[in-house]
């Protein structure tokens, strides 16, 4: 069973535009991704990932890239699974 994910990264302070292009294009590259999109707001970009063993270890390997401030990840669940985790 696949596991999906949607990671949330801030871009280093000293990356300028042409620099965050590049960082697009390298993370649209992952064949963990399946879309990359620059945002606006508390992150930099959101990036839907989709792995057979663990989101964990690409949201790792992201965070090493030199122009990665920080990557937040939110793990995609069902509903029951949300709702039983709250309750």
């Amino acid at each position: 069973m696949a596991l999906r994910a949607y990671l949330l990264v801030r871009l280093a302070d000293t990356v300028d535009r042409d620099e965050a292009e590049k960082a697009l294009h390298q993370v649209e590259a992952m064949p963990e991704v399946d879309f990359a999109d620059p945002v606006l707001g508390s992150c930099d970009l959101v990036v839907m990932v989709e792995v057979a063993e663990s989101v964990t270890a690409v949201a790792d390997q992201m965070s090493k890239f030199p122009w990665v401030k920080s990557v937040e990840t939110l793990k995609i669940v069902s509903s029951y699974e949300r709702h039983r985790s709250i309750a």
